[in-house]
Parts: structure tokens; sequence; C-alpha cells
């Protein structure tokens, strides 16, 4: 199978920033790409990156009806937490920050939790199971520690947002990434003023519409010309 496309990656958003032309040069080093897939061969010649910022990706199509006042977004991913203020439907650049404290963090603690209480512990992906569903085929004397785990996890979320001028009276929270369901399942807060967006390829679809509309106007000014 052989096809010709862009190369839509993501950076956490202040990386993002700081290295787009960088990281652009780097994916762009290799014209050509050969990989098997699935058993399929794909044969790829990259014609350009567009490089998007992961977060803002995934509510681009909410900010002009749902953005209103003050909010702020988080993108709680595997290894890094992804903050943005948007004021009266603007992106505030400067505001943005990112910190190493994803979802494996909290994977991590309940680990060494487990293991330092019992002595024998459940398996990585039953953790994973009891923090994405609170339902997981181990004892309650496990789930119990992952649960007292995962509400010490989000506390401190919330305590680094309050660290960036999260104020739940003020503004409101917009939760994005798969860490967005540690939040929904073991945290405190408003159910009135923090809003999650659980299609966990919200981001994917984001960047294909960030693309295509990119692609569409450069094309419109073209047959202008």
């Amino acid at each position: 199978m052989e096809s010709q496309r862009d190369s839509n990656l993501r950076l956490p958003l202040t990386w993002g920033i700081e290295q787009k032309e960088s990281f652009r040069k780097y994916l762009m080093q290799n014209a050509h790409v050969d990989f098997i897939y699935k058993g399929v061969d794909y044969h790829v010649d990259v014609q350009e990156a567009m490089i998007f910022n992961q977060g803002i990706a995934a509510v681009a199509n909410l900010i002009n009806k749902s953005f209103k006042g003050t909010n702020m977004l988080v993108d709680i991913g595997n290894g890094t937490m992804n903050v943005m203020n948007i004021n009266e439907k603007t992106a505030i650049l400067e505001s943005c920050f990112t910190e190493k404290y994803g979802t494996y963090q909290c994977v991590i603690r309940a680990r060494e939790m487990l293991q330092r209480k019992f002595g024998s512990l459940p398996t990585d992906a039953q953790i994973e199971k009891y923090l994405r569903s609170m339902n997981a085929d181990i004892g309650e004397k496990y789930k119990a520690v992952i649960q007292e785990t995962a509400r010490q996890y989000v506390a401190e979320i919330f305590r680094r947002l309050r660290e960036h001028e999260y104020d739940p009276d003020l503004m409101r929270l917009w939760v994005i990434g798969g860490g967005g369901c540690l939040v929904k399942n073991f945290g405190v807060y408003d159910a009135d003023r923090v809003i999650f967006i659980e299609d966990l390829r919200a981001n994917a679809k984001g960047y294909e519409r960030m693309a295509r509309r990119t692609l569409e106007k450069r094309r419109a000014k073209d047959e202008q010309q």
C-alpha cells in the first residue's frame, strides 16, 4: 500500500511553543517511510509536517460556542499534565505549563503503597483497570488502597492547578486525556463547573480538523491568486 500524506503530530503545550520549528525539521528528516502495521505494508511519502499542540486541538470546535468567560483546560496524559487558560474564547499562550505528572505517576504510587502494605500486588493492568472503571477482579483490600492513592493523586492535581491560579468559583475547568477518568472517579469538584471530554480520540480528531482547515485556507488563497 502506497500513500502520500502529511504528518500531524502533537507536542505538549509549552514544548510546542518553544520547539515547534525544530520538531518540524526533525520530522522532515525522512521524506519516505516504510513500515508494517497489522500485517499491512505501508510506503509513505512525507510531503509536509503540521504541528499542533495537544489539548487545544481537542476543543478547537467547541471554543466559539462553549468557552465563554474564563476557562482552564487541562490535558492529563500518561506522562504529562498540560494546562492552558482560555479567556473569552482566546487561548492565553503565556499561561501554558506542562508538568511531568501523568496518570502513570498514580499507577506507580499505588503499586508502591500496595507492596508496602501487603507485600504482594496486582498487575499494572489490574491497577489501571480499577482506576479507569472502579471495577477490577481484585480483593477489596487492594481496591481500598488504590482508591485512597487515587484520591490523593487527584487532590494533588487540583493543588497544582490552584498554584497556577485555578479558582473553581471564577472559571470552568475542562478535563481531557486519559487521566480525566481519575479526576471524574476520585476527585472532589463541582460537577456544574468541571466538564469532561471523554472521547480519547478528541485530540486526534482535532488535529485532522485543523489540518483540513489549514489546507482549505491554503487552497482558497491559491485560487484567488
